[in-house]
């Protein structure tokens, strides 16, 4: 007898599982991105304020230069929590772990987009060679590599190994499936500490240009370090966009990954894997659709599952089987 609905179903209730996609939990990064934040932001007002009151137009401009750093800092700060809070919205296909490499993303580019803005400025100052103000820019360049230093510190610190324990590709009763613990790369933290690192590679330039001007009067060297800084930056910022950009784009996860997967699968007895697509959906997890060719109906797309059910991460796995029924397989 056909029902209009599943829910006196057995089967149908053994197989539900909530829309989760490892996301839901709140980070040791996402606490430590807000003190960052609101520590960026402190230092933003006072050097503003400092550079209004004594008229040091060096504090002000690094002022307003800090208050981007708190702009790239507060977008990765918002996407944690976003994250978290859209994690079981079923609108969100596949979860919302994207937020975060979007996020990351986005962070990589402003960063990339200010930072050839200095490459431009140091090439101007290198023509047509300025007066610097050495006191003032001094204490700006210790003040802004302390708080960089320990900014760094903090988002340093943030790096954790991760308890996922909602896989939720149980096996053919319904069962949860255990697995070791997973290390997962954060972009979104990645981001954030590039930002801040590179603020403080730009502050040892320049107390080192600082230093030259004040001891020979080469003023030349401080738009030169910072030209040369500045290609570092663009080096880390071309990197990030590059892996968050992988992850946005749905590319293929890494082959060790896919050659893991793969072995299991074909593990059992006269199963081929004809097709094969493993993607990140976000921070550390991943998904897959995979189609076999077996002559064994013993083998289910829950057996397979099951067998799958010990790789770090992998939600919602996805597996057709294709029973063959023209091979002769009496022998």
């Amino acid at each position: 007898m056909h029902s209009g609905s599943g829910e006196s179903c057995e089967t149908v209730c053994e197989h539900q599982h909530p829309h989760d996609f490892g996301q839901g939990k709140r980070q040791k990064a996402e606490r430590r991105t807000l003190l960052v934040t609101l520590l960026t932001l402190a230092t933003m007002l006072a050097e503003i304020l400092g550079g209004w009151l004594t008229g040091s137009m060096a504090l002000l401009a690094d002022g307003i230069h800090m208050g981007g750093h708190a702009l790239a800092l507060g977008l990765a700060t918002l996407a944690y929590y976003l994250t978290r809070r859209y994690a079981q919205d079923r609108r969100l296909s596949l979860g919302s772990g994207k937020i975060i490499d979007l996020s990351a993303w986005t962070s990589a580019l402003f960063l990339a987009a200010t930072t050839v803005w200095l490459v431009v400025e140091s090439i101007h100052r290198l023509l047509t060679p300025q007066d610097l103000m050495i006191k003032e820019a001094a204490i700006v360049a210790v003040l802004g590599l302390l708080v960089n230093l320990f900014s760094a510190w903090l988002l340093a610190g943030a790096h954790e190994h991760h308890h996922d324990h909602h896989h939720h590709h149980g096996d053919s009763h319904g069962h949860d499936m255990g697995h070791k613990p997973a290390h997962q790369q954060d972009n979104n933290l990645r981001a954030a500490l590039v930002h801040v690192i590179a603020d403080a590679v730009t502050s040892v330039a320049a107390m080192i240009g600082l230093l030259a001007a004040w001891l020979w009067g080469w003023s030349w060297l401080d738009p030169a370090i910072a030209l040369a800084a500045s290609f570092v930056i663009l080096r880390w910022a071309a990197g990030l966009l590059k892996q968050t950009a992988s992850v946005l784009l749905d590319m293929e996860g890494p082959d060790l990954l896919r050659n893991k997967v793969n072995n299991q699968l074909e593990s059992q007895n006269g199963v081929a894997v004809v097709d094969l697509h493993l993607w990140s959906v976000g921070q550390g997890a991943w998904t897959l659709v995979a189609s076999l060719v077996t002559h064994d109906t013993a083998i289910t797309p829950d057996s397979c599952k099951a067998l799958l059910s010990d790789i770090d991460g992998l939600h919602h796995p996805i597996v057709e089987i294709n029973y063959c029924s023209t091979c002769n397989t009496s022998d």
